[in-house]
């Protein structure tokens, strides 16, 4: 739990949730603590950058899942930086047809910007 990191930025029109460490039984609790504060934000945009998220169990991929619930179908949820074993646990899900999936934090952006959402 020790390397277990949230950090929260504001890059328009996304507000970036940034996870390192592993998210796992232990570490859900505060996840969840914090997008739901951010959840309770009018007109909010979730970029979940896992960039540095080794591990993802059921219960830190819940919190995503609810945000993308609560937040609407669309491109109000997003998530990029996934590393192979996350990226097919997305697949193995089906998620990876539901949810915007970007390579990398500057490609989402990239595409944010391009696509003239606000």
């Amino acid at each position: 739990m020790s390397d277990f990191r949230v950090t929260v930025e504001t890059h328009p029109p996304f507000t970036v949730v940034s996870v390192s460490g592993e998210i796992d039984i232990i570490t859900e609790p505060a996840f969840r603590a914090q997008v739901d504060e951010l959840l309770d934000r009018p007109a909010v945009r979730l970029l979940f950058d896992l960039t540095d998220l080794r591990f993802l169990d059921s219960a830190g991929l819940r919190v995503i899942l609810d945000a993308y619930g609560r937040l609407g179908r669309g491109d109000r949820v997003a998530v990029c930086g996934l590393l192979p074993n996350i990226r097919r646990l997305f697949h193995i899900l089906g998620l990876t047809g539901r949810l915007p999936i970007y390579p990398t934090l500057d490609e989402a952006l990239a595409s944010a910007s391009t696509s003239g959402s606000s």
